[in-house]
């Protein structure tokens, strides 16, 4: 008797494995998106967050970082700073992040492709994993956080990879206990990870079978809570302080929960002006109101301003906790919605910029549907899995309720919904079970939750799609434009944003500043004195805070034929600003050109000299 087995099917040469081809798209879309993202000014200057991370970077490794416990999560920064400490230039920091970025994207998917497999175990658990690692791998919104200078998507690779020991583990405790400092490490990257944490062990045994933990599932807490003790006593030897999260939270929660909060995003409650490049305008603005109002002068306490801040949210929930239920339930809903609130960028004004990313249907909305239509199969198929899944998903949500529903703060959720969402592949066949009765119930609840799923995603009430952040993103642009020295494409930027709020002053002043610098540049149309008359209007009300709008002023009359008006305000300059700035030069040049320079003057500045002398009015 012949025992041998028949022939298994014939194994596909690599080049024809659908698996390949769907990673050799993901590549190639995230890289066509990098190269893209890299030539344009936020791809060559990050503005904000990414231009505080640079700063710190570049603190870290000239040894210039203040002794004080940290304010933001720290791991982000170290990491970019390990080029400098190995030679390499500050300037290529932004394409070396974005770079880093991409690559933990490409990590995420893989993760999510491991956790649907494991998610979906059985014969086609595979596709199940392709699709999941299509729906997050080729994210338009995902790739728009990888690329950028912030630690969302590196968290996040930590975060996933961290699930994936902890499942892979099942009775290795090392793999366990490493899975937990991969979520401790995410921790240290985004403190806002904490909760998924705390829930760790619970979610491993649902997501692996048993419904009651064992002591192994525990040991995700061991590695999580040997990198948050590590990371209280690195705080302690440097600032003298035992702290595991950095003290912006403190300020953060009562932002995000009092006053002018509007559950999408942090509302600044003082306009401070020019903020320094690598300062957080939170920090100065809640420095500010904290000296206002007690008094307080610098250096500060932070153990007091944490205390302080505190106790105001605590007085203000307590004093009308149903505004904070109305606020939080409102929360919940934008959290739901597919609309990427703002986070200093919205999502979809970028979107339509980049020829990457405004054809790509792929959102929140559309991964919410998928996945809520996936869930009535997959409780069949896998109950205690799908609620692992889901407890990691609430939980992480509920925080998120916390602070802001903005894009970035969402972001993390995205994953699990492409894990579920994988489910459609698995739990087909149940739909043509031969139990009528459970196919009508399977079906009902798949339209009901995937029609709830639909009216949250896609409805806009509660000014869910709110366009008024766009002024914000033109003029993230036109500074960025500027520091890369593109004063058309800034002066541009700062055109559509004055007509949006004509009154914006920081745009007045970029504006002003960027027709100047064409001026000077030579361009065509950009030093007539008509073309100055219309922009003289624009120093109404706007404060000369700073010599280069004294000098712009000045300019502005004397090419609308008012020189005297002109010489005075570089006189006022001259005065404010030093003998040795730009209005005391422009005065210098002026008075030279009249025969009426003072004997001990300053000479003029040639360059600005030959402006005056031959594009007088």
């Amino acid at each position: 008797m012949n025992h041998e087995l028949p022939p298994g099917p014939p194994t596909l040469p690599w080049w024809r494995r659908p698996v390949v081809w769907l990673a050799l798209v993901i590549v190639a879309y995230g890289g066509g998106y990098l190269i893209w993202y890299l030539g344009t000014p936020l791809g060559r200057a990050p503005q904000l967050d990414g231009r505080e991370n640079l700063a710190l970077a570049a603190q870290i490794a000239d040894g210039t970082l203040p002794q004080e416990p940290f304010y933001r999560a720290m791991l982000y920064p170290a990491v970019l700073a390990v080029p400098l400490f190995l030679g390499w230039p500050a300037e290529s920091l932004p394409a070396l992040a974005a770079v880093f970025g991409l690559f933990c994207h490409f990590a995420a998917t893989l993760a999510v492709a491991w956790l649907t497999l494991r998610l979906w175990y059985g014969p086609r658990a595979k596709a199940a994993a392709m699709l999941a690692a299509a729906l997050w791998g080729l994210n338009p919104v995902a790739l728009f956080y990888a690329v950028d200078v912030l630690d969302i998507t590196f968290a996040l690779a930590l975060l996933l990879g961290g699930w994936v020991l902890l499942a892979w583990a099942e009775d290795r405790s090392r793999e366990a206990i490493f899975g937990g400092l991969l979520l401790g490490l995410a921790v240290a990257t985004r403190p806002n990870f904490l909760p998924v944490v705390l829930v760790a062990p619970f979610a491993r045994a649902w997501f692996l079978g048993p419904w009651k933990p064992e002591w192994k599932d525990m040991l995700g807490w061991v590695g999580a809570g040997a990198v948050l003790l590590a990371l209280g006593l690195l705080q302690w030897a440097w600032a003298g302080e035992f702290r595991i999260l950095p003290w912006q939270g403190a300020y953060n929660f009562y932002a995000a929960n009092t006053g002018r909060a509007n559950g999408r995003y942090y509302t600044q409650e003082v306009f401070l002006g020019h903020i320094p490049p690598g300062e957080n305008p939170a920090r100065l603005v809640s420095e500010y109101l904290y000296a206002k109002t007690t008094g307080a002068q610098p250096p500060y306490s932070i153990a007091a301003m944490d205390g302080y801040w505190r106790a105001q949210a605590t007085s203000s929930l307590s004093s009308n906790p149903g505004a904070w239920l109305h606020l939080l339930a409102r929360k919940a809903y934008y959290l739901g919605n597919d609309f990427d609130q703002y986070n200093n960028k919205t999502f979809s004004w970028h979107q339509e910029q980049s020829p990457w990313l405004r054809w790509n249907p792929l959102g929140w909305g559309i991964l919410l549907v998928l996945a809520a239509g996936a869930i009535p199969a997959g409780l069949m198929r896998n109950r205690s899995g799908v609620a692992g899944v889901l407890l990691v998903f609430f939980t992480y949500g509920a925080g998120v309720l916390l602070y802001y529903a903005s894009g970035r703060f969402r972001l993390p959720l995205a994953p699990w919904l492409c894990v579920l969402a994988g489910g459609w592949v698995v739990g087909w066949p149940y739909f043509f079970d031969s139990n009528c009765a459970r196919v009508r119930r399977l079906v009902a609840a798949t339209v009901i939750l995937m029609s709830g799923a639909g009216v949250l995603a896609f409805s806009n009430f509660l000014s869910a799609r709110d366009h008024s952040t766009y002024i914000q993103d033109e003029m993230l642009v036109a500074s960025a434009a500027t520091d890369v020295g593109d004063d058309g494409l800034a002066l541009a930027h700062a055109q559509k944003a004055l007509a949006l709020d004509p009154a914006r002053p920081d745009a007045r002043r970029l504006f002003l500043l960027c027709s100047f610098n064409l001026a000077l540049a030579g361009a065509a149309d950009a030093d007539s004195p008509k073309r100055w008359g219309e922009m003289k209007p624009l120093l109404n009300g706007l404060e000369l805070n700073d010599a280069s709008l004294a000098l712009i002023a000045g300019v502005a009359f004397w090419k609308t034929g008012d020189p005297t008006q002109a010489e005075q305000l570089w006189q006022a300059g001259a005065q404010q600003f030093g003998p040795a700035s730009a209005p005391a030069q422009a005065l210098a040049a002026a008075l030279t050109l009249r025969g009426a320079a003072p004997a001990d003057s300053p000479p003029a500045s040639p360059d600005f000299l030959h402006y005056l002398q031959n594009r007088a009015p």
